[in-house]
């Protein structure tokens, strides 16, 4: 079983750094009102990351 550092993997704290390293299927998260992001595809967003207060930060720009 992985943890969640394990989905989450790097951790950005510019919104702008993060849209740049992401492809078109993933999906930037943060879970303290966007001081910190974490990139994850999106078989890797689940219930446990959504329990955890993550929440998805538009990136479609």
């Amino acid at each position: 079983m992985s943890s969640i550092s394990d989905k989450l993997g790097q951790k950005y704290f510019d919104l702008e750094a993060a849209r740049v390293d992401a492809s078109p299927t993933e999906i930037i998260i943060t879970n303290d009102e966007g001081s910190t992001y974490y990139i994850v595809n999106h078989d890797e967003l689940t219930n446990e990351l959504l329990l955890q207060g993550f929440k998805k930060v538009g990136n479609e720009e």
